[in-house]
């Protein structure tokens, strides 16, 4: 898991590192000041946002705050409302992998913009370690002496919802850098059988910082 985490943060700091340039608005147009090359303002077609940060939650949860990786590809349906279909990597309790649909908003049709978002789906497990062992009490076959028993739960994977806000800044003509804030609610299911299931909910705070491409 280490070296996955280290890995991804790996391609984030290679991609952030491109020239930035200063841009201002000119008409319908926008201009590097360091280039003085004039770029396309209009925001449609094909895009790829790809970010990572922390959930961070109560201090009573096993990982107070796992990493979270997600790309996301999609197009602007219009020049401000976007869409797209994501997928990555978590470690909430264990590791999964999130597959969801992304929607967002952007406040402004500019190359710096707030944005609304919000997105939705479900988290598969990926390894054997996601399981749960909870304990029960148990009773002998002549029911008069209890025991206490500790019974395997698989993961069954859960749902995913993630509203939340952010700011857009386009430092080239097709790239940018991304920064975001959300309220993450996570529902993972666990089954030992038929007779014995659980549910575990997690509230978080998501702090993610991103690339994007278009």
């Amino acid at each position: 898991m280490k070296k996955i985490s280290l890995f991804l943060i790996a391609i984030l700091f290679m991609a952030s590192g491109l020239n930035a340039q200063t841009l201002i608005k000119i008409g319908e147009e926008t201009k590097s000041i360091t280039t003085g090359k004039r770029m396309k303002s209009g925001f449609d077609g094909y895009f790829n946002i790809t970010d990572m940060g922390l959930m961070i939650g109560s201090t009573d949860n096993s990982r107070v705050a796992p990493f979270s990786f997600i790309t996301t590809n999609g197009l602007h349906l219009t020049e401000q409302f976007s869409a797209g279909l994501g997928v990555g990597v978590e470690f909430p309790a264990g590791s999964y992998m999130p597959i969801v649909i992304d929607l967002r908003y952007y406040i402004r049709n500019t190359a710096f913009s707030p944005f609304l978002s919000i997105y939705g789906g479900y988290a598969l497990p990926l390894d054997d370690d996601n399981g749960y062992y909870g304990g029960s009490t148990a009773w002998d076959t002549d029911g008069l002496d209890s025991y206490y028993e500790y019974t395997p739960y698989e993961a069954q994977g859960g749902f995913i919802l993630n509203p939340g806000f952010g700011i857009r800044s386009l430092v080239g003509d097709d790239f940018g850098v991304i920064f975001s804030v959300g309220y993450r609610f996570q529902r993972l299911y666990y089954k030992a059988d038929k007779d014995r299931q659980m549910i575990a909910d997690y509230n978080r705070l998501t702090l993610k910082v991103g690339i994007t491409f278009r």
